[in-house]
Formats: structure tokens, C-alpha cells, sequence
């Protein structure tokens, strides 16, 4: 067990694509090697087989045949041995030269002898003991083989009958003809005190004749004690050429036949066979074994690898990524396994954390940021900046009115003048509800009629369910003060200022409008620029701060969710709508 967990913690450390590389070793090439071997081995111990047999097939063939032979001749022999005739013919003994030559053309001529010895062998020869017969064509006088190699070999065994080749050494008579296959058999059917032997010889060319016709796939080499009797390639291969070669390979096989009292030996030799010479017999189906049991395997696998690996490295990759702001998510997921699966789970909590990232870590930075810039001297600034912005635009009203008709109407005015001024002042909590920036804007429009007269109409609009809201204070009369002077005060005709809030969907939205001059298409595009990039950084550089002043606190209070769009067209007027997400409000207790 403990060795097992030491093996399943060394893999547990080892990299993805090097656990692949021991699947690849251990799970499919060495067992396809291996497969592979047996394989091969199976194919090249058949092909062994096969010309095993081949060789079998050989020898038994070739002592089929020679047996055939001796068979025929045996036949033949024993046909002559039972012979009445002949044996009274060789038996006799006979006075005179006359007398025997009368005798044998009778004998030869009434019998069957001469019938038999022209069939089948190159010589037929009777050798007796008789000293009154003439030596001369089928009988000679056994003297005459006394110094026989065969002779004296088959005179030792006192066998009846024996085959040999003929492979006497007669230094005086070394011609083909002593290079024979004989037959030999003792005539004993007959009552007689003479010693007679039948003798059936066959040339070599005979023999090589019937070898030939034998069909045999190896080269064979038929040998009587250390003479070559026979070779099938005649390449005159010697007796020791051919005991040295067969001991040193295995493509061989030897046998020994016994033929009566002799010892025949067959050596069957077929090519030599290897594993190359297999493959290259076999060339096509070793190649699609090859390229089925382990090109194919291997290619599969290294596919699956890259598959998996591929991908988790692009998924690792993306975790590492993790040390930054955000999360990545990945771009492009293929497949549709597990693995892609993790991929877009993946991608689904990076989303999440990203969005969790804003709403926690980056909006209390904001919010941060928003409290210390109102703690800041700059949000002083801006808030002084702001003050006497309003204070002198209502005083130059009450100046003008005042000029035109006397002061019977100057303490309504320095009324609302008061109520606006109070708002103003009041900058211990920058945060007010709609409502109350409604009652502002009221004030600071009823203050403008005095000014404009019927020149100027407005219309205030805020839905029950909007007046709750905090929003940032003079936020809201920024823009209503931005349409009465750079719209309603440039135009000579009467003019309206609207100002609407109300729940759409999910948002807030907040409309200020006015049917004043209007801007160009280029100054919209450029206003609305600064409005939705705006910073404390630009307020501070601007000439004019009123607008950006309220655009830069809104942006504050609401997480830098609000957004502004301008519509205008030259001569009809202008609508500033500001849009507010509905889960960044607060509502007032």
C-alpha cells in the first residue's frame, strides 16, 4: 500500500504533457511493440513451419522415389531368382565354349530375361561362381568383382539383397560409367552349391532424370556414406561442404534412410530466413500493420493530448492572470467535453468576480475617493465657486427688475432671493431629495419670470415615486440655470423650460428642457464629451465649471453609472437627459 502511494504521488507531481508521454510509452507503444512482436514472431515461426515442411516434404518425395526404384528392381530381381530356366542355364557347366554360347542364345531368347534387363536400368548383370561359363554381356564370372568396393561391403553383411553408389576409386578407369546406383541380390530360390548375384545398375543421369521430375521447393543433396550421390543444384558441392553448412544452420533438415543393409543421407536445404526477409516478402501487409497497431494509436493519442493540454494550458494561463485588477475571460472555447465545459464556467465566475470587483472593491474606492474629495479644499472650491455663481446672477435680476419698476415688487423678490440663498448656504450635507431640489428650482424659476416676463414659461414634472431620491445639491438648478441663460435669454420669443423625473425600466431618468436657440451638432458632440469624461482635474481648468461642477458630483454620488446624452437642434432648443441605473440610488428615510 505504501508503495502505492509513493507511485500515485510521483505522478500526482509530474507535469500533464509527461504523464502523457509514460501513457504514450507504457500504454501504447511498448504493448503495440510488443503486440507487434508477437505478431511478427507468429508470421516468421510459421514461415520456419511452412519450409520446415517444405523440406519434409522434400525427403520424403526423394525416398519415395529411390524407393520406387529398388522396389522395381527387387521385382525384377526376384522375377529372374524364380526362373527355372536361367537357373538351370547358370548351374550348368559346360564342356566346351560351344556349348554354353548354343545355351545362352536359347535361354536369352526363350525366357523373359531379355525383356526385363531392357527396362527401366542401364545394366543388368548375373555374376555366378560357374568357371565354364564366357563372361560376356548379362553373365560374367564372379572373379571379376572380387576387388569391388560393393562387393565386399555386401560379402561381409551376408545380407540378400542391398543398394549402394557406385563410387569405386580405379585410378585406370575413372570414367562416368563407374559412377552408378546398384542394386544387388543373392539368387537363393534354386537348389544350388553355386554362388550367383544379381546386379541392377542405374547411371547417375537416370537417377538425376527421376530426382528431377520430383516437384521440391529447397535444394537437396542425397549421399551414401561421404560420397555425393546426388545434388539438386549440381553445383559439385563436396560431402565435407555440405556436414560443414548444415551444422552451422538452421535451414536444414537431414535424414537418414535406411535401405537394407545401407545408410542413405538426405540433406534438405531451404534459403535462410530472417525477420528482414520476412518484412520484405510482406511488405504491405507489415506496412498496414505498422500503420493500424501503432502510427494510427500514436496519432490518435498525441490528437487527445493536444486536445487536453492545449486547453488547460490556456486555462491555466487564465487563472494565472488572476493577479491583476481583473480576471480575463477566454476569448474562444472549442469542443464541447469538460474541459471546454470548465472553460465556461470559467468565463461565468470571472464575470461575476469582475462584477463583484466593481461593486465592492472599486465602488468603495469610489466612495473613498467622493468623501475625501468633499472633505478636500478642491470640493471647496468648487462649492464656493458655485455660491456666488447664483448669488450675482439673482442680484442682477433684482437690479434690472428694480430699474424698470421701482421697488413696489422688491420684497417678493428678495423673498425668493432668501429661499434660494438659504439652499446655498446650507452645505453641511450635500446630499437632497428631488423634492427638495424641486422646491429650488421653483424658487430660482419664479425668481427668472420677474426677469424675463412672459418671455418664459416652465413646467415641473417629477413623478410620486422619484421625489425620495437623493441627488446631489444644485445639481438639478445647474441645468435649469444653463437653459434659462444660454437658451431662453437669446431668444426673443416666448420660451419654455421643462423638467420631468421619472422611473423607466430600470433606470432614472432625469430630463431638463428648454425650447430656447440650441447648439450646433459639433458643440453638442464636444459638451456631451466633457460631461460623461468629466474629473475634478478638468473642473478645475474649466472656464466655465456650472455644468461640469454638477456633472462631476452626480457622477460621484451614483458610482460613475450616470451617463448624460444632449439632444438639440439649432433654433428649436435643447434636452439634457440624465440616466441613472436604478440599483445605484438612495432613498431618503
Amino acid at each position: 500500500m505504501f508503495k502505492f502511494v509513493r507511485v500515485r504521488n510521483f505522478f500526482s507531481q509530474l507535469k500533464l504533457n509527461k504523464k502523457f508521454l509514460f501513457m504514450y510509452i507504457f500504454g501504447v507503444i511498448l504493448p503495440l511493440i510488443i503486440t507487434d512482436a508477437v505478431l511478427f514472431r507468429s508470421v516468421f515461426e510459421a514461415e520456419l513451419d511452412n519450409q520446415r515442411k517444405y523440406r519434409e516434404d522434400a525427403t520424403n518425395a526423394y525416398v519415395n522415389r529411390i524407393q520406387d526404384i529398388l522396389d522395381y528392381d527387387a521385382q525384377v530381381a526376384m522375377a529372374i531368382d524364380l526362373n527355372k530356366d536361367l537357373n538351370e542355364f547358370i548351374d550348368t557347366e559346360y564342356d566346351i565354349p560351344y556349348g554354353y554360347f548354343n545355351s545362352y542364345i536359347y535361354t536369352v531368347s526363350t525366357s523373359f530375361f531379355a525383356t526385363l534387363s531392357n527396362i527401366n536400368q542401364d545394366r543388368l548383370v548375373i555374376y555366378s561362381d560357374n568357371s565354364t561359363m564366357m563372361s560376356g554381356h548379362y553373365f560374367h564370372n564372379i572373379k571379376e568383382i572380387y576387388k569391388e568396393q560393393w562387393y565386399l561391403k555386401f560379402n561381409k553383411t551376408n545380407a540378400i539383397e542391398a543398394a549402394y553408389a557406385y563410387y569405386d576409386d580405379d585410378p585406370i578407369d575413372l570414367t562416368s560409367d563407374r559412377n552408378r546406383f546398384i542394386y544387388v541380390r543373392k539368387m537363393n530360390n534354386a537348389d544350388s552349391k553355386l554362388t550367383k548375384i544379381i546386379t541392377i545398375e542405374h547411371k547417375m543421369p537416370r537417377i538425376y532424370d527421376e530426382l528431377g521430375e520430383t516437384p521440391i521447393n529447397c535444394n537437396m543433396y542425397l549421399c551414401c556414406g561421404d560420397y555425393v550421390m546426388y545434388s539438386s543444384k549440381g553445383d559439385g558441392a563436396t560431402y565435407q561442404e555440405i556436414t560443414d553448412r548444415a551444422s552451422k544452420v538452421a535451414n536444414v533438415t537431414v535424414s537418414e534412410v535406411r535401405m537394407y543393409d545401407n545408410t542413405f543421407t538426405l540433406y534438405a536445404f531451404t534459403e535462410e530466413f530472417t525477420v528482414l526477409k520476412v518484412i520484405s516478402e510482406h511488405i504491405l501487409i507489415t506496412f498496414f500493420i505498422i500503420l493500424l497497431t501503432l502510427i494510427i494509436p500514436i496519432l490518435l493519442m498525441k490528437l487527445l493530448e493536444r486536445s487536453i493540454t492545449d486547453r488547460i494550458t490556456i486555462l491555466g494561463k487564465a487563472f494565472g492572470e488572476g493577479g491583476n485588477e481583473y480576471f480575463q475571460p477566454i476569448k474562444e472555447i472549442s469542443g464541447s467535453d469538460e474541459i471546454s465545459e470548465l472553460m465556461h464556467n470559467y468565463n461565468r465566475i470571472v464575470d461575476i468576480n469582475n462584477k463583484l470587483t466593481n461593486t465592492i472593491y472599486k465602488d468603495k474606492l469610489r466612495e473613498q475617493e467622493s468623501d475625501l474629495a468633499r472633505k478636500n479644499a478642491e470640493l471647496l472650491a468648487l462649492q464656493s465657486q458655485i455660491n456666488p455663481h447664483f448669488l450675482f446672477n439673482a442680484l442682477e435680476s433684482i437690479r434690472m427688475h428694480s430699474i424698470l419698476k421701482g421697488e413696489n415688487e422688491t420684497a417678493e423678490m428678495v423673498q425668493r432671493l432668501a429661499v434660494m440663498e438659504r439652499q446655498n448656504v446650507e452645505w453641511h450635507d450635500d446630499a437632497v431629495t428631488i423634492q427638495e431640489e424641486e422646491e429650488f428650482i421653483d424658487a430660482y424659476l419664479q425668481l427668472q419670470s420677474y426677469r424675463f416676463g412672459d418671455r418664459i414659461s416652465f413646467d415641473i414634472d417629477i413623478s410620486e415615486e422619484c421625489k425620495k431620491i437623493l441627488i446631489p445639491k444644485l445639481t438639478l438648478v445647474t441645468f435649469v440655470e444653463n437653459a434659462c441663460i444660454h437658451g431662453i435669454e437669446s431668444k426673443a420669443t416666448q420660451g419654455w423650460i421643462f423638467v420631468r423625473v421619472n422611473k423607466e425600466g430600470d433606470n432614472i431618468v432625469i430630463e431638463v428642457e428648454d425650447t430656447g436657440d440650441g447648439m450646433d451638432e459639433k458643440d453638442v458632440i464636444q459638451l456631451q464629451r466633457k460631461m460623461n469624461d468629466v474629473t475634478i482635474a478638468a473642473v478645475k481648468k474649466a472656464k466655465h465649471v456650472g455644468i461640469l461642477n454638477a456633472c462631476l458630483r452626480i457622477k460621484m454620488m451614483f458610482k460613475d453609472e450616470a451617463k448624460f446624452t444632449i439632444e438639440s437642434e439649432k433654433g428649436i432648443g435643447m434636452s439634457v437627459i440624465i440616466t441613472i441605473p436604478a440599483d445605484k440610488i438612495t432613498i431618503a428615510d
